[in-house]
């Protein structure tokens, strides 16, 4: 049996389709001064347009054999190929962040860039996830990611992507969303949201004192009905 790539075990479905990156291109409407940071090389089809219009593209690309492929097959100036985890790292600064993302690093992805400076980003992800990214409080897909997308990200969802746009075929649905930064947070901040989340069935004042010994009257409200703000207000209270 031959031996799968790191970004097949991942879940990278690389976008073929044409019609679809010029959709991407024109959603993005990238200036000739800006730099940009892309998570995924890939095979290379959104880096090639990215460097044709951006100032700089910073690309960076986990898996080895894709990395070594794309330094032969992008030939730009204005290219920098990185071969790491950029969620697991310090990028550079940038001005627009742009992905074609593998559904298993989406969760990842959103936890590093709320603690980032960056004027938008456009980013495709699994359907299903870009719904929790706008969930509201009571709303069944409320999550922790939610509240943080929520109170860091203006996101609004721009079109769907079919299937057989990508090769291999996923097999799960797909959309391209652009997100806006209204403001950054740390990364304990990001952490904080997760603990208080990892009992989110519980009543939201119950957490609250035995997570940082915080006393508030929030009803019987549990964790997953407070709203963004107040899931921020006791995150930024917890030791």
């Amino acid at each position: 049996m031959a031996r799968r790539t790191k970004a097949q075990r991942l879940g990278q479905h690389f976008l073929v389709d044409h019609n679809v990156l010029a959709k991407i291109m024109d959603a993005s409407a990238i200036r000739k001064e800006e730099i940009i940071c892309e998570a995924g090389t890939g095979n290379g089809i959104l880096t090639e347009e990215l460097c044709k219009r951006a100032k700089q593209v910073i690309s960076y690309e986990i898996d080895k054999a894709l990395y070594t492929r794309a330094k032969t097959t992008l030939a730009f100036q204005n290219l920098e190929l990185i071969n790491k985890d950029l969620f697991k790292s310090d990028s550079k600064l940038f001005d627009v962040f742009v992905s074609n993302l593998p559904y298993s690093k989406s969760r990842n992805a959103f936890e590093w860039l709320v603690t980032r400076r960056f004027d938008r980003a456009i980013v495709m992800v699994q359907k299903e996830f870009a719904d929790k990214l706008t969930a509201k409080p009571y709303d069944q897909n409320y999550k922790a990611i939610s509240a943080i997308s929520s109170y860091c990200f203006q996101v609004n969802q721009l079109f769907d992507v079919q299937r057989d746009c990508f090769q291999p075929r996923p097999l799960i649905d797909s959309t391209v969303i652009r997100v806006t930064l209204k403001r950054s947070i740390p990364r304990q901040t990001v952490k904080r949201v997760n603990r208080l989340f990892s009992q989110r069935n519980r009543l939201a004042s119950t957490v609250a004192a035995k997570l940082g010994g915080i006393r508030m009257d929030l009803g019987d409200r549990r964790v997953d009905e407070l709203d963004p703000e107040q899931i921020m207000m006791i995150a930024g209270m917890i030791e």
